[in-house]
């Protein structure tokens, strides 16, 4: 009855770990991290944190802000988001989702203080570099846009090719399904 019981444990600990590594990215929305993890509308992939990382309360309000994301309350979004990062500061993911909302809602120095704080706590973390260069295209800075690809085609080369495109295209929003 043991052996059941590990095994049962050892496959949902599997399931919840497979399903964690599920990325926003590929989803279309913001950054969606594992109890920490990541991804990007805030939409794409990246290195998730272990659970144990990220306060239960902060992940409650990450998930509440990726909710509002998928149904473009931005506003709400971004409450939501700020709330995580009050409870838990050093909350990546959700630093760099509260920086995609910001930008769609056209608050664009809040967006990328929101991304650099991301960067900071993460610098490995690709998403916010691909917003970053998003918000600079936005903002008509296609130089910065180009700075976050090259930075961005090293972290990863996927991801980059789709700000190519949109920084090639002039159009911030190419590619990027929110």
């Amino acid at each position: 009855m043991r052996k059941i019981g590990y095994a049962l444990s050892a496959s949902l600990l599997a399931l919840s770990l497979t399903t964690i590594g599920a990325s926003a990215h590929d989803g279309g929305g913001p950054t969606t991290p594992p109890a920490g993890g990541s991804t990007t509308p805030p939409a794409s992939g990246t290195t998730a944190a272990p659970a144990s990382q990220v306060d239960p309360q902060a992940k409650a309000f990450y998930d509440q802000g990726e909710s509002y994301s998928k149904q473009k309350n931005w506003d709400q979004a971004i409450g939501a988001y700020q709330q995580a990062v009050r409870i838990d500061p050093k909350y990546a993911e959700a630093w760099n989702n509260m920086g995609f909302c910001y930008r769609k809602v056209k608050q664009y120095d809040k967006a990328l203080d929101a991304y650099k704080q991301a960067m900071a706590l993460k610098p490995n973390l690709p998403n916010p570099h691909e917003y970053l260069g998003r918000t600079y295209l936005e903002m008509g800075n296609k130089d910065g846009a180009m700075r976050e690809y090259e930075i961005l085609k090293r972290m990863d080369p996927k991801m980059a090719d789709e700000l190519l495109k949109a920084i090639q295209a002039n159009d911030p929003n190419l590619g990027e399904n929110d």
